[in-house]
């Protein structure tokens, strides 16, 4: 029995439903799903999605047995902007005003020097005040 058909297994006995009972729940006549969970026949799609809403999992755990990570197809610079935006939204700033691009389009390169020089020295700022309450 290879990880598919197990975690069909587990995932019905866990729900406390016989095969007979998700073959009905599927549509189908009594020894479907048990075809399923020995690995003599695989689900259509429509039966993964069925079956994924029945053990209220996710289609990624159901076939691969594992979630599926919205971040591994992000690229660096996405990653450290989403980061970015959490750590906003958990200070409290929902909606960055320096976060809306339309904004940017106005502003010049001394400008944009301008911008990350002080953020540059307001990190500084923290550290030395990081520094302080640790002494």
């Amino acid at each position: 029995m290879n990880s598919f058909e197990r975690r069909l297994e587990n995932l019905r006995e866990k729900k406390g439903y016989s095969k007979k009972e998700i073959s009905h729940k599927l549509g189908f006549t009594d020894n479907v799903y048990g075809s399923y969970e020995r690995g003599e026949r695989r689900p259509s799609f429509e039966a993964l999605i069925k079956l994924a809403d029945i053990f209220d999992v996710s289609l990624d755990f159901l076939i691969r047995g594992k979630e599926y990570k919205e971040d591994s197809n992000l690229t660096q610079n996405e990653k450290a902007l989403k980061d970015i935006t959490n750590t906003l939204a958990n200070n409290g700033i929902k909606s960055p005003y320096f976060l809306q691009s339309q904004k940017w389009a106005i502003l010049s390169n001394e400008d944009i020097k301008e911008l990350n020089d002080h953020f540059e020295w307001v990190v500084e700022k923290a550290k030395v005040r990081i520094q302080r309450e640790n002494s």
